[in-house]
């Protein structure tokens, strides 16, 4: 591991809670760190009490990492477990308390065995088995990264941890930060007394592509921080978001969402999406890897839209991305830089890019 590297962004994530906190300390925020894994997908959870969760952990060391640029020296190979490693001590942060790995995607669980190695780790959380064969014939390329080969050097990384399956209407409470499975292993949560009918559910439509079975399957989240209700579903796949939505909306609508599958059209059902209505958007995506025209439209659209926030410039979707100052990472720049969120009890959000300081609150109430 590079500690150069490490010390190098360290340095710059340290000083980013004095961009927007004080602000919101007196409501205590959590404090949300979406880790630039170049379309993967990191977010570490951090109470104010100094309890951390990290769901997912990117990719294997110099696999995912940023195209060379005609003329330009190669950028250096992506370290995802470095990343996350330097976002946490620049948090404070001297262990992760709950490791979630969504799923067995190469980009999702990829870089757990160098986190591992390089940072302490408590509980890990996963779905159960992995329920993704490669295709018949599959050669060794295909292979390499396959989710039946990822998912035993999973189990073997793990051996140690202490390690919990949790199924759809599980939960896990961290200082007040409470967590329900809402989805897991292509299971969701029941609809709760009372649950509201989804009128859009009656034009709702299917899809048969969803980018592997383990998308699917992936384990996801409504979590609660006093009133503030945020939603991170990992690649949850189209029609398994609309069983979340119809014929009851069974999560209702949140102020923070994570968009499912990188912000990619084969997630982000327009059904689903209405019947969450979230304030806030996060995209988790890379240059050329998710944040599709569609789902761009489809935010924007939906019931109590205020904003949206992008991990990288999507180079894909021209004329859709947001302004540079809601974007961590802007094309020809320099990659590396997170989106950091602050979330009020009351459900005030704070969004800081620290790549120029820039912060947005938007507050509870809407």
């Amino acid at each position: 591991m590079s500690k150069r590297l490490i010390g190098c962004i360290a340095l710059a994530l340290a000083a980013l809670p004095a961009i927007p906190a004080p602000a919101q300390e007196a409501s205590d925020p959590l404090r949300i760190v979406l880790v630039d894994v170049e379309g993967g997908a990191a977010a570490l959870y951090i109470t104010p009490q100094g309890s951390s969760l990290l769901i997912d952990t990117g990719w294997p060391t110099g696999i995912g990492g940023p195209r060379p640029e005609p003329g330009k020296p190669a950028p250096p190979p992506l370290n995802s477990a470095e990343r996350i490693v330097a976002a946490a001590r620049a948090a404070g942060l001297s262990k992760i308390d709950y490791l979630v790995i969504s799923h067995y995607h190469v980009d999702h669980v990829g870089g757990v065995e160098d986190l591992l190695k390089a940072f302490p780790v408590g509980t890990v959380i996963d779905h159960g088995p992995n329920r993704e064969m490669p295709p018949e014939g599959a050669n060794a390329a295909m292979l390499r990264f396959a989710t039946s080969t990822l998912y035993p050097a999973y189990l073997k990384a793990i051996e140690g941890h202490e390690h919990r399956v949790m199924k759809a209407g599980d939960t896990l409470a961290i200082d007040g930060l409470d967590l329900t499975a809402v989805v897991s292993d292509r299971k969701v949560i029941e609809a709760p007394a009372g649950a509201a009918t989804n009128d859009a559910c009656a034009t709702a439509t299917s899809k048969a592509q969803d980018g592997g079975e383990e998308n699917a399957r992936s384990l996801g989240f409504l979590m609660h921080w006093g009133k503030a209700r945020l939603l991170a579903a990992a690649d949850t796949s189209w029609n398994v978001e609309n069983e979340l939505a119809c014929p009851q909306n069974r999560i209702a609508p949140v102020d923070l969402y994570i968009a499912d599958n990188h912000a990619s059209d084969i997630s982000n059902s327009p059904a689903f999406v209405n019947s969450i209505a979230p304030r806030v958007v996060l995209f988790q995506n890379g240059p050329r890897k998710g944040a599709d025209a569609s789902v761009f439209e489809t935010v924007r659209a939906a019931p109590r839209h205020e904003a949206l926030w992008q991990m990288h410039t999507a180079e894909r979707a021209a004329g859709h991305n947001e302004p540079p100052q809601r974007i961590a990472n802007l094309t020809g720049g320099t990659d590396g830089h997170p989106l950091s969120v602050y979330v009020a009890r009351d459900g005030a959000i704070t969004i800081v890019n620290p790549r120029i300081g820039h912060s947005e609150t938007y507050p509870a109430g809407k």
